[in-house]
């Protein structure tokens, strides 16, 4: 029975030193870098990490050369079990400042090690709240919009349901 205590205690300090040690500015390089084969670029950034997260400032996004997005900060929290991208203050910019002027004050995304192709999604702006997933597996993004606010400069991108106004999209 000692054995196995220690053996748990072994493997329990095994991850959480894994989890401390772990490079998590790596993880956003690596993201980048996937996300570059995609025509999507990250610039102006600047990266802070800490012991549990990392914090990406004031990054700009480009799909394709023309800036599409900016954020005045994004927290990345890669934990073992559960992963979670926190946004906040988002500005469209360029070719989906089109849409009107719609922002985003917070996001946050989560990801879970049971489901890894499948992020949930729930987000507060000038739009209302809004909730939903994007499938990674089937390439399908689905939003709900729950307490609709502004969303004159959305509708022709949103459909309009049952239970309210929603976005759906393949990717």
């Amino acid at each position: 029975m000692r054995m196995v205590k220690n053996l748990l205690l072994f493997l329990v300090m095994l991850l959480l030193g894994l989890y401390i040690f772990m490079p998590k500015t790596e993880v956003y390089y690596k993201l980048e870098e996937m996300l570059q084969q995609k025509n999507i670029v990250i610039g102006n950034e600047k990266i802070e990490s800490t012991l549990r997260s990392f914090k990406v400032m004031h990054p700009v996004v480009y799909f394709q050369g023309a800036k599409l997005a900016r954020a005045e900060n994004v927290v990345v929290k890669p934990y073992l079990l559960v992963n979670s991208v926190n946004l906040k203050d988002v500005e469209p910019l360029g070719i989906a400042k089109e849409l009107g002027d719609v922002t985003i004050d917070r996001a946050i995304l989560k990801q879970s090690i049971l489901k890894p192709l499948f992020v949930k999604v729930a987000a507060n702006g000038s739009f209302g709240e809004a909730h939903g997933y994007i499938d990674l597996k089937q390439h399908l993004v689905h939003i709900d919009i729950a307490n609709p606010k502004n969303i004159a400069p959305l509708k022709r991108v949103l459909k309009k349901g049952e239970k309210g106004w929603y976005y759906e999209s393949n990717f």
